[in-house]
């Protein structure tokens, strides 16, 4: 693959994670951002939280990457095998080669963390979008170099270094990995609601339910 391909693909996903992102919750109301359906243990926006708790592990790391001097380019940017499959782990659950990962503590919704913690669904949201931009930019610089890709960064599960690179092939997938979550807990919701509607001895929660 060349690295002109490479950039291109990965620019393009990252589109696609904010079109699907403004589709989910652009105008939604905050019962819909905050419930959970039953069965489900995060709220929609939550997803969004977790997303960004994963993304500031990786992105001060990458920034600080791209200041490194004397840095070639090349137009080949060979894949490793890890690398590849680091990409397939962390891809959305409904495509085949994903794995199932269990968030640490740390990188959880922080009401799981301390109960008494609350959000701001916009900040989140704003974050969300902010963090896309940062990664934009790291991949029109990180992929460019050998000498970028291969600095080693700290993971964020579990905590070991590997390549910038790797890096870039982990959070690109895990934004579309919670998206689709997200979009299956608001499916959820609003089935309830929907139900409520047709039976009005349903109570439809709020976010202080």
């Amino acid at each position: 693959m060349t690295t002109a391909q490479y950039i291109e693909k990965r620019l393009g996903e990252l589109a696609q994670h904010k079109l699907y992102f403004e589709r989910l919750f652009y105008f939604l109301e905050e019962e819909e951002l905050f419930f959970m359906p039953d069965g489900e243990q995060w709220s929609a926006i939550e997803c969004i939280e977790h997303i960004n708790n994963v993304n500031e592990v990786y992105l001060a790391q990458l920034t600080k990457v791209c200041q490194l001097d004397q840095a070639s380019q090349s137009q080949v940017l060979p894949l490793s095998w890890f690398q590849r499959k680091a990409y397939q782990w962390m891809s959305p659950l409904s495509k085949s080669g994903a794995t199932k990962v269990h968030a640490p503590k740390a990188l959880k919704p922080r009401r799981l963390r301390d109960p008494k913690l609350k959000i701001s669904a916009q900040k989140v949201m704003e974050n969300f979008i902010s963090d896309l931009g940062q990664i934009e930019r790291l991949l029109h610089i990180i992929p460019e170099s050998p000498e970028l890709r291969n600095v080693k960064v700290i993971s964020a599960l579990p905590p070991f270094r590997i390549k910038a690179l790797t890096a870039l092939q982990l959070i690109v997938p895990h934004i579309g990995r919670h998206l689709e979550q997200a979009e299956r807990i608001l499916k959820g919701g609003r089935l309830l609601k929907e139900s409520q509607e047709n039976n009005p001895d349903l109570i439809y929660p709020t976010k202080d339910a």
